[in-house]
């Protein structure tokens, strides 16, 4: 039992990362980002171009964060402060496009043939007792937990992180009050797409590398985004890791429902708790 909630957790961390991302660009910038995942399979493999040159497969974390960053904001002043002069809808397709481009970019280079990418730590089980844990899920949990305490941290701690959260509860009177927003703005799209490159990295050695490898994980951080509160970053954390521990147990003890479990619980959620655990009525909040 104690397993299956660990392994969950480790599960749940690689959600909560993803939806931490969309989270962030909905309640800050009120765009839905559909191309989160398939931004972190593009970044994944760019890490796997880095492991086929001889850089060693942990060392690509690093560089998928930066990489993630630069892209992000590029998406941003490039295509998303642009689109937002003349439709919110126009942005969404925006990220619908980016989707397109990944995939088609990936499959262009690297092919649609399945790849196996690297452990990141590579060596047998940890054992604790009785219970045993695989290097690779004592990775997800330590890095999320970094990931969080640091994005905590900037969001509660910094003038950046209360500038951020003032955009996402009022972005009129943020701006009244000489809030830069549009700085603002391409940071939080540079971190969620650092997000989306670390958990893209992290998911890769569970999974077979191929186009459409993080597409599952987009649904599910959707779905954690929804349990927690699509405009609470806190709710994405829990909603993310909650969703990992239920999908583990469900998977052991019912797995007639495994596969359509987190549409179940998203239908369940939008009838029973339409704002989620934390998340809050009307205009976005990143709390």
């Amino acid at each position: 039992m104690f397993n299956l909630i660990l392994r969950g957790l480790a599960t749940g961390s690689i959600y909560s990362l993803t939806a931490v991302g969309i989270v962030l660009i909905l309640s800050t910038t009120n765009v839905m980002n559909f191309a989160q995942g398939d931004t972190g399979m593009f970044l994944t493999y760019i890490a796997f171009f880095f492991i086929l040159r001889g850089i060693a497969p942990s060392l690509t974390l690093p560089i998928v964060i930066a990489v993630g960053a630069v892209l992000g904001y590029l998406v941003y002043k490039g295509l998303i402060s642009k689109a937002k002069k003349s439709s919110h809808l126009g942005m969404m397709i925006i990220t619908l496009g980016l989707t397109m481009i990944f995939e088609g970019t990936v499959a262009t280079f690297f092919g649609n043939i399945p790849l196996l990418f690297p452990p990141l730590i590579p060596g047998d089980p940890v054992h604790f007792g009785s219970v045993i844990l695989d290097r690779q899920d004592i990775l997800c949990l330590v890095t999320a937990l970094v990931v969080f305490a640091i994005l905590s941290f900037i969001l509660y701690r910094t003038k950046v992180g209360i500038a951020a959260r003032s955009i996402a509860d009022d972005q009129y009177a943020a701006r009244v009050l000489g809030i830069p927003i549009d700085r603002i703005h391409s940071l939080i799209w540079a971190i969620s797409f650092g997000l989306a490159g670390l958990a893209g990295v992290m998911t890769a050695p569970r999974l077979s590398l191929q186009p459409l490898f993080m597409v599952v994980v987009q649904l599910k951080a959707f779905t954690a985004a929804v349990l927690g509160g699509m405009n609470s970053v806190t709710g994405a954390i829990w909603g993310g890791l909650i969703l990992g521990v239920m999908e583990n147990l469900v998977a052991y003890y019912v797995p007639a429902i495994k596969e359509s479990f987190s549409l179940l619980l998203i239908v369940a959620i939008l009838l029973f708790l339409p704002n989620g655990l934390f998340g809050s009525r009307g205009a976005g909040r990143s709390s």
